[in-house]
């Protein structure tokens, strides 16, 4: 049998495990279900057992590799380096099957048995913090964590480079093993806790219809953001020309929402250190929707599958209209794509298209009239991405439950279709100024920590994390986070900066820890600049890096629903479901294989 010598095997040394090896499952039988005669003829019924797994049982070897993703992930300053980690139960814990089903037996309390890698690794985070108090952990057995103890300490972690090789897997487990690096288990990268502190998002007003715009004329390509210098140097866009908000009489009232966060005694502890993982691109990732270049205009399309070249990014496009019109997909360069938020979408140019939304419209009809009219088919098919886009803007889809109960409250979860955009743990967001806290302005960037929703307020997806501002000059050192301990688009903008421009260092301070939002809070991804950049002003970009003046390079990017044409769409089911009859009937969005959306195929 070959050895597999790529990973660091892990040994946890405090245990709390109450499996004492064979025979801690004894065999039993069920007394039949009948009386009289037919009792003493019957054969006692055998209940499902409890098979204790053999150590080199290839269910037994995957489930170590999936732990040592989900540990790496979230204990490893840089997860993505080094070699895979291979992860030993602590003692007292062994897997098991029963009923066609893997379980983990060894919780102090017999009957809680642990069903996936994701809920076993959270307490195993646990068993490697410093905390002795089970109402900090946070696994599906253990209490509510304390939302000020969220760092974990990793003193007992035993990580041995190239220790004893591990198992081979029998042929067909799925698992590598070969001497080359193995093949990742595809899970999801957890968060240091799975399940938020239920504590009810900040207020909201209720939703109104977004500005219309007088941007570009349809015939033309929409008009980038302004990439001028401005008094405060961040992520704040530039809002196209807009009239007043008028409410939108088709969507429905939504409820105020109360103010919470921590209470001011967790306020004032010292932040805690946070370990940050990323697994979606800083830059364009599957599912989005983008502008891309087409001759000398620009479309609206959806990035189909992710690039399959990273060095030299390409995108299949499925272009955005209507499915009665369908288009062909097209392969486009990173350099030829922008993100939704850096233009405008031009308004309409049918009449008969103003002031309505994509789903209100006879788009039957109205081919089937232009079918003899090329040109006017074309317009609009046009007019059909523009408000396409708009109900997408205002929709949101969730992906990657971290609880397999359906009714959890509250309900986490790794990701989501946020809008136009992806966004999942370790994100930076673009954030509002928040009206009941005075510290979070227009500059503010989160350090996304949680998603999750709430039965109390359906159709409203809520935002937790850390809220960061850029510090002023006189910022004592004591209280600038340093780069090791931002989020990863925060650090990557960062670590350019200063290398760019030593003498003006760009530092940052947490103005504050646990900071939830609901989704009218949230503008959208923060795009490190020296990233976007140069695909939206390569010229500017060019000549401010020759000269080391970059201070003034950053992109201005409009807001989640500004400008749309129509009223909030809310939740959808999937992605596809978004996109709607935008897309040709049958389209595939080909995700990353951790993504796991509702209502999809696994």
């Amino acid at each position: 049998m070959a050895d597999t010598k790529d990973f660091d095997v892990v040994r946890i040394a405090r245990s709390d495990g109450a499996d004492t090896g064979p025979g801690y499952w004894p065999a039993t039988t069920t007394a039949p279900k009948k009386t009289g005669k037919d009792a003493a003829a019957a054969t006692p019924r055998a209940k499902p057992q409890m098979t204790r797994l053999a150590e080199d049982d290839p269910r037994f070897i995957e489930w170590r590799i999936k732990l040592g993703i989900l540990l790496k992930q979230e204990l490893s300053p840089n997860p993505e380096e080094g070699n895979p980690w291979y992860v030993q139960f602590p003692r007292g814990y062994w897997l098991y099957e029963k009923s066609k089903h893997l379980w983990v037996s060894g919780y102090p309390i017999k009957t809680k048995l642990y069903k996936s890698p994701q809920e076993f690794g959270v307490h195993l985070i646990w068993l490697l913090s410093a905390s002795k108090d089970y109402k900090d952990c946070c696994c599906a057995h253990c209490n509510l964590p304390n939302p000020a103890k969220l760092a974990s300490s990793v003193e007992e972690l035993i990580i041995t480079p190239s220790e004893t090789p591990v198992p081979a897997p029998a042929p067909g487990s799925g698992v590598k093993s070969s001497s080359n690096t193995p093949t990742p288990v595809p899970v999801p990268a957890m968060p240091h806790r799975v399940t938020p502190v239920p504590l009810p998002p900040i207020p909201g007003q209720p939703r109104q219809t977004p500005p219309s715009t007088s941007a570009t004329p349809a015939a033309k390509p929409p008009t980038p953001k302004s990439t001028q210098s401005k008094p405060v140097k961040t992520t704040t866009p530039a809002r196209s020309t807009s009239n007043t908000p008028q409410p939108t009489p088709q969507q429905p009232q939504q409820q105020q929402l109360p103010p919470v966060n921590p209470p001011p005694q967790q306020q004032s502890q010292p932040p805690q250190p946070v370990r940050w993982s990323l697994q979606g691109s800083l830059l364009f990732r599957a599912g989005e929707l983008t502008w891309y270049q087409n001759g000398n205009t620009w479309r609206l399309g959806i990035i189909a599958s992710p690039s399959p070249n990273p060095s030299s990014p390409t995108h299949t496009m499925l272009p955005l209209g209507h499915a009665l019109v369908p288009q062909q997909a097209v392969t486009k360069s990173q350099a030829d794509l922008r993100p939704f938020h850096a233009f405008s979408v031009p308004p309409v140019a049918l009449p008969d298209l103003k002031d309505k939304q994509f789903d209100q419209i006879p788009w039957d009809a109205l081919f089937h009239a232009s079918a003899n009219d090329p040109p006017k088919r074309e317009l609009l098919a046009l007019d059909a991405s523009k408000l396409a886009a708009s109900r997408i803007d205002a929709s949101f889809s969730l992906w990657c439950p971290l609880s397999e109960d359906p009714n959890a409250e509250p309900r986490p979860y790794y990701g989501c279709f946020f809008g136009a955009e992806r966004i999942e743990i370790g994100d930076c967001l673009r954030i509002k100024p928040v009206p009941s806290e005075p510290s979070i302005g227009d500059t503010s960037v989160m350090g996304l920590r949680y998603i999750y929703t709430r039965n109390d307020y359906p159709g409203t997806v809520f935002f937790r994390g850390n809220a960061y501002q850029l510090a002023n000059p006189d910022t004592p050192p004591t209280s600038i986070i340093s780069e090791d301990q931002l989020p990863i688009a925060l650090r990557d903008e960062t670590t350019w900066r200063n290398q760019v421009n030593s003498a003006k260092p760009w530092r940052w301070v947490m103005v504050k820890e646990n900071l939830t939002l609901n989704d009218q809070f949230v503008k959208g991804r923060f795009y490190p600049s020296h990233r976007l950049m140069p695909i939206l002003n390569p010229a500017g970009f060019n000549a401010a890096l020759a000269q080391g003046q970059v201070d003034d390079q950053v992109p201005y990017l409009n807001n989640r629903m500004d400008g749309g044409a129509g009223g909030f769409v809310g939740r959808k089911v999937n992605r596809l479901d978004s996109l709607g009859a935008s897309v040709p009937r049958g389209s595939v969005i080909s995700l990353e294989p951790l993504i796991k959306e509702e209502g999809m195929p696994v």
